[in-house]
């Protein structure tokens, strides 16, 4: 009888076991709600996103006090020994400073219609999806099929304003080389803000939000991505139905590199820290500790120099898992007179509320570019850890 009430114990044991796993697993890998395409979004632009560089180019939050993190993320981060703390224990050095990004194998799309060569089949802004049934990723592999057609017709497919078209097109000859008579891009660059980053790993997150295709439509895809150095030549100002922007220019200095482009902000690895960074770690805030009132973002738009305003946070969601979290206004002087409020650039600015980083600065609203959204910090560490677990066979 001992035996069997002993095998029983040992069997409720490893049940009640198993439920805990996957509830914790429920609460903290919650899917992502992909709000690029919620029609709410009509008056409210995403800031900061790259634009196409120029040439050949539901939510369930778990909602617990205490939530165990033991996601391959945090061990990325913080080690083994550590991966299982609670979250209110996890720390990061809130960012804030300006940072160039440029990704490659995003898909290639005509920029330009440059010579006589053009069949006037292609447009500006369409996406080379597949030649002749080849997938099309980068701009190699549209130079590599029109060398070997020959000269003859091609079968394209093209992605233009949403919609998948098919055309045949005949490549014309030049130089030696079959050309379509078009510029092409094959990666995007621009400027964002650094949201936060571990002193210890260097791993980062900013933007807030992800890197879309011109359109706006999707979110570009990647083989690859880095973080480059930025030479910002002043913020221009941002006006009712207009948003203003950080102006700059990319350096060729290599600061680092990105992994992971999600619709919650780009992930990667800093080479080392922020020039002016201060290494202070702060603790991170979960979804019901951020409050509406007063809060600050840390961004860089004066002179290239780091510096905090004050915001207040306004209508939380806490449901949200997307970038559409909660909404800010800028109450600082300063800033509005700076920039008019929130620009494009700015997103990826750290946002700080009683001592603890609850989020970052995503969306401007056109007709009052004082006011915006934000995306909750433990939102961004979800995409992160989901492109950092491993992939399924």
């Amino acid at each position: 009888m001992k035996k069997q009430n002993l095998i029983l114990k040992k069997s409720l044991s490893f049940i009640l076991s198993f439920i805990l796993i996957f509830s914790f697993g429920i609460n903290v890998y919650a899917s992502e709600e992909k709000l690029i395409t919620s029609p709410d979004f009509r008056d409210v632009a995403p800031i900061g996103e790259c634009e196409c560089m120029a040439l050949a180019a539901e939510y369930d939050t778990g909602g617990e006090d205490s939530v165990t993190v033991g996601s391959r993320f945090y061990e990325l981060i913080f080690g083994k020994k550590q991966a299982r703390q609670k979250t209110e224990d996890i720390k990061l050095c809130p960012g804030g400073d300006a940072f160039g990004v440029k990704i490659c194998g995003s898909g290639v799309t005509v920029t330009k219609i440059v010579t006589d060569l053009s069949s006037g089949a292609l447009c500006v802004d369409d996406r080379i999806l597949s030649i002749d049934g080849k997938e099309i990723s980068t701009i190699s592999d549209v130079k590599e099929i029109l060398n070997a057609s020959g000269g003859k017709e091609l079968s394209f497919e093209i992605q233009r304003g949403g919609k998948t078209i098919h055309l045949e097109i005949l490549p014309k000859s030049a130089a030696g080389e079959y050309h379509l008579g078009v510029l092409l891009s094959d990666g995007a660059s621009g400027i964002g803000t650094i949201t936060y980053y571990d002193p210890k790993t260097m791993n980062f997150g900013g933007l807030g939000h992800g890197i879309c295709s011109r359109d706006g439509g999707e979110i570009l895809k990647m083989t690859e991505g880095k973080v480059t150095g930025v030479i910002l030549a002043g913020p221009k100002r941002g006006e009712p139905s207009r948003p203003g922007e950080l102006r700059g220019v990319l350096t060729d200095k290599t600061n680092g590199s990105v992994y992971s482009n999600t619709e919650c902000g780009v992930f990667g690895k800093l080479n080392a820290p922020p020039e002016s960074a201060e290494n202070k770690a702060l603790p991170l805030a979960k979804k019901e500790e951020v409050k509406c009132g007063e809060a600050t973002i840390i961004s860089t738009v004066k002179s290239g120099e780091k510096a905090e305003y004050k915001i207040e946070i306004r209508d939380v969601v806490y449901s949200s898992e997307g970038t559409k979290s909660f909404k800010i206004k800028v109450t600082d002087e300063t800033l509005i007179a700076l920039t008019g409020g929130i620009v494009r650039g700015m997103s990826g600015s750290p946002i700080i509320q009683n001592g603890k980083l609850v989020g970052a600065v995503t969306h401007v609203l056109v007709a009052n570019p004082t006011e915006g959204y934000g995306i909750f910090i433990e939102n961004m560490l979800n995409a992160a850890q989901n492109q950092a677990q491993p992939k399924a066979a």
